[in-house]
Parts: structure tokens; sequence; C-alpha cells
């Protein structure tokens, strides 16, 4: 269950990783296209050369990108950034504003999830040096004599924009990688990892309030202990995975009989713990019985063979003059009578 969940979050990582390169890839093509026609009409040929490699470059890591193959895709237009600011600046001068681009590849950079935090120090620093060497060799030079002051002011704008565009994208889905990691770990924290119930700790926080809602608004309230019987045997018989999977079958199956404001969870084991607000002992007991029913009645597979589960439930009615814990108590107090009489049976606290 572990690599299961580890293998959804990396697939869930891969794919905004996947998205971040696809969304610049888009912005850098295009951009890269445009600039071979225009660096010709400006008078710079070579420079229509160099976007045309820079074009293909682009394209190339689009492309891996497209078949999974992200590190490649990240490290192809690193490279192509740094090389095109590298050639592009000096050639036109400090005003045309192509250094704006070192500062989108430096977050960009963060999306590699191959590149250890070495990696990530030694290219950030690689893409600083080269924006500092620019500023001291290009940024005083007069501006080439190809461009007008008009034009440059055009290119610089223009770049300006591009560079915050992509900065924005790689911004936006930092931010929901962020959002993502702080719900995965309030749900691990929260969660029990084998059934996806709440789990003890969470349970615990429901239990307080809602048991301070009935008593402020004179509600009834019940919980309910329900245990697999004889679950020890599964797991000696056919081994945890097996124990396991029937856990996993019982949750779901409980889970179909609950109302919308009932909350369920793993409280440890083979024990699960209902709460169920507004209903008394009358009505909890109904539920329960739905439940044992449910569980009774369905033919468990275990390794090729037929297994029949059966489940002991405790009931205990809320009285709001004591702590809610009193009455998570007595219901274990009942689940234990009730497995004394038999087990495969409902037994209210009295």
């Amino acid at each position: 269950m572990n690599r299961m969940i580890r293998n959804g979050s990396e697939e869930r990582q891969n794919y905004r990783i996947f998205m971040v390169i696809n969304s610049v890839g888009y912005v850098g093509i295009v951009v890269h296209l445009a600039l071979i026609p225009l660096f010709y009409w400006l008078g710079f040929p070579g420079l229509s050369l160099l976007n045309i490699f820079s074009s293909i470059l682009w394209i190339s890591a689009w492309a891996s990108n497209q078949q999974g193959q992200h590190h490649s895709a990240i490290v192809l237009m690193t490279i192509e950034v740094f090389l095109h600011t590298l050639l592009v600046v000096p050639t036109l001068g400090w005003q045309a504003g192509f250094q704006y681009y070192l500062f989108a590849a430096v977050p960009f950079t963060l999306f590699n999830n191959k590149f250890d935090g070495k990696a990530i120090i030694f290219v950030s620093l690689a893409l600083g040096a080269e924006f500092l060497w620019l500023s001291l060799y290009t940024h005083d030079q007069p501006l080439n004599p190809a461009l007008s002051d008009q034009q440059a002011r055009l290119l610089e704008r223009s770049n300006i924009v591009i560079a915050f565009a992509a900065q924005c994208i790689i911004s936006y889905y930092f931010r929901l990688a962020s959002i993502f990691l702080e719900q995965e770990l309030e749900n691990q924290a929260h969660t029990d990892s084998l059934t996806g119930l709440y789990n003890r700790r969470r349970m615990t926080d429901f239990l307080t309030q809602q048991g301070k809602l009935a008593a402020r608004e004179h509600t009834t309230l019940s919980v309910a202990f329900v245990d697999i019987d004889h679950f020890k045997k599964i797991n000696d018989n056919y081994g945890h995975e097996s124990g396991d999977q029937i856990l996993k079958a019982v949750a779901y199956f409980i889970k179909r009989q609950l109302r919308k404001d009932d909350t369920l969870a793993r409280w440890g084991g083979e024990e699960f713990l209902l709460l169920l607000p507004h209903t008394d002992i009358g009505g909890a007991r109904v539920l329960a019985e739905k439940i044992r029913d449910t569980v009774a009645e369905h033919t468990f597979q275990i390794e090729g063979s037929e297994y029949a589960v059966t489940l002991t439930i405790g009931l205990c009615e809320h009285r709001t003059e004591h702590p809610i814990e009193e009455s998570v108590k007595l219901a274990d107090i009942a689940l234990y009578r009730g497995k004394q009489a038999g087990r495969n049976r409902v037994m209210c606290y009295s």
C-alpha cells in the first residue's frame, strides 16, 4: 500500500513536471521561430541561423518531454537559454533585454527531479555568473548600430513580457506543487494508509468536536466500536497480506452503509470506531445490525477459498453530562461483552 501511495505521488509529480516543460516549451518554440525572420529583417542573418538551431533544440526538448524524458528536456532547454543569451546579448547589446531569460531559467531547473542540491546550486550559479558577466561587459557598451533606439526598446519590452510569462507559468506550477504537498502531508497525518479511513488521531478531534456540539445543542450522539471476529486466525493461517485485504474490504462495506454525517475511523488493529451524530441508541442499533448483516452475508475470497467474516459491534449513546471519552470506553465495554456472549452480534451498553 505504501508503494502504491509513493507511486501515485511520483506520477503526480511527473505530471506537474510534464506540464511545466510542455507550457514553457510552447512559449520557447513560438518565440524562437518568430525570432528567425525578425533577426533576418533586422539585418542579423547569423542570429537567424542561431535561432533555427535554437528552435530545433526546443522542439527536441518538447518531444523528449512528450516521451517522458523530463530530465533531458530540462537540460536541453537550460543549455539553449544559456548559450542563446551568451551569443545574442553581446551582439545586440544589453538594451535589447535578452538577458532577462536567465531569471526564468533558474526556477525552471528546480523542477528537474534528477538534479540533486549540488547540481541545482551549480546551474543557478552558472546562470547568475553569466548574467553578471554580461552586465559587466555589455551593459555600458553602445547599442548595435544596426538597431535603432525604438527597435531596441521594443525588443526589450517584448523580452520582459516573455520572461515574465515564463516565470508566471513556472510559479503557477510551483504553487500547485506546494498545495498538493500540503494536502498530502495533511492526509498522511490524518488518514490510515491501509484503509484510507481517518486514523485514531483525527477521530479523536472529531469526537471532541461532536461531543461539545451535542452538549451545546442538546442533540443525541452515539458511538460504536466495530471489531472483526477471529481476525488473528486470518493473519496466522493466511498471512498479514490477506488480513490487510479483509480489513480494506470490511472498511468498504461499512462505509457503504453510512449516512452523510457519520464518521468512520480505523481505531487500531482490526477495530473501527463509528461516530453517529443525531442518533440515539435505537437508531444506532438499526445501523449497526445493517452493517453486521452486510458483512456476514458476503463471501470473502482468501487465496482462492471462500471465507466468512463476522463482526461484533459495541454501542453506547453519549450522555452530554459526561466527557465523550467516557462514552467511547463504554462502547468498548459493550464490544467486550458482545465477544463474551459469542461474537457476531450487536451489544448496547446499559
